[in-house]
């Protein structure tokens, strides 16, 4: 028990550890506002697209394309996402509100936070995985999130083809994935230079996605909409994760495809989804609300569900 309890907390300890140095930091006045909006796009751009490539560049592409894993993983989120939707029409009649709870209850920041702990946990094989899952469970959650914010908009929102793909086809982390295949597929070999170019842009992509994380955490107090925030954080590090684990065992997954749809399910709300609750017209402090208290208590589900996983031997 205290070996898969310590296996648990060296997994997820130290990527909270940095995160919350980076909220300490920011307190402290250390970094500024514009430090975490400039390293938020330093990682976005450059970081993560330069790991990620990598992690596709040099994984085995045969156990990289697991489509069976690919489709269940967009199915499960889209199935999630659409359950959270219908519930909560039922008891949030204010738009904005509920677009808000919905995008936060369901997508997950699995790009900074899921990916550098499901390598923690599977090494290679966690890279592959998690290249897998943000080829295409991302591109699901942009769709998502831009429908259920349009859908409940009070600014006039409207839904196009070019408002859900655009995001997707700029998406750098994408366009990274995209690139890696193509170049495996062509058994193109990186010039010494450009690999250890990306290799050092790659570096730094896990430590600032942290430091970034956690500076940007806000708190506003409690009100009469602390509840949705707090209701939908719950589902999201506790009862999408379960039913996540749940589904995947049924369906006939085991070991790290296992550990990868819990970290999917349960990794805490992804600061990328306030940012585009505020800018289609949704509730921002719903939405950022949800992402503190997410990350807050994730810290603490992630550990324990990874213990009770390693115990029953799944993982």
């Amino acid at each position: 028990m205290l070996d898969n309890f310590l296996f648990s907390l060296n997994a997820v300890a130290p990527l909270f550890i940095v995160l919350f140095l980076g909220y300490a930091l920011r307190k402290k006045d250390v970094l500024t506002e514009g430090f975490v909006s400039s390293g938020n796009k330093l990682v976005f751009y450059v970081a993560l697209p330069a790991s990620i490539f990598l992690s596709v560049y040099t994984a085995e592409l045969t156990g990289l394309l697991d489509w069976g894993f690919a489709a269940f993983a967009v199915g499960i989120s889209v199935a999630a996402f659409l359950a959270i939707w219908a519930v909560t029409a039922l008891f949030i009649k204010e738009k904005p509100a509920r677009g808000a709870f919905v995008q936060g209850a369901f997508r997950g920041n699995f790009a900074f936070l899921g990916m550098p702990l499901l390598i923690n946990l599977a090494g290679q094989a966690g890279a592959a995985r998690a290249a897998l899952i943000l080829a295409f469970v991302i591109p699901a959650y942009n769709v998502c999130t831009v429908l259920v914010l349009a859908a409940c908009s009070e600014t006039g929102k409207k839904v196009t083809p070019k408002t859900i793909l655009l995001p997707i086809v700029k998406n750098p982390i994408i366009i990274a994935i995209a690139i890696a295949f193509a170049l495996q597929l062509l058994n193109v070999q990186l010039p010494f230079i450009i690999d250890r170019s990306i290799g050092y842009s790659a570096n730094m992509a896990t430590a600032m996605a942290l430091i970034c994380i956690g500076a940007g955490m806000k708190f506003q107090g409690f009100d009469a909409k602390f509840k949705y925030a707090l209701i939908a954080s719950l589902v999201k590090v506790i009862a999408l994760p379960i039913a996540f684990v749940l589904a995947g065992y049924a369906i006939g997954f085991r070991g790290y495809d296992i550990a990868a749809l819990m970290i999917l399910g349960g990794i805490p709300s992804a600061i990328a989804g306030y940012a585009m609750v505020v800018q289609m017209g949704g509730d921002g402090y719903i939405a950022g609300t949800i992402v503190v208290i997410s990350t807050l208590l994730s810290a603490f589900t992630l550990t324990v569900f990874i213990y009770v996983l390693r115990a029953l031997a799944i993982i």
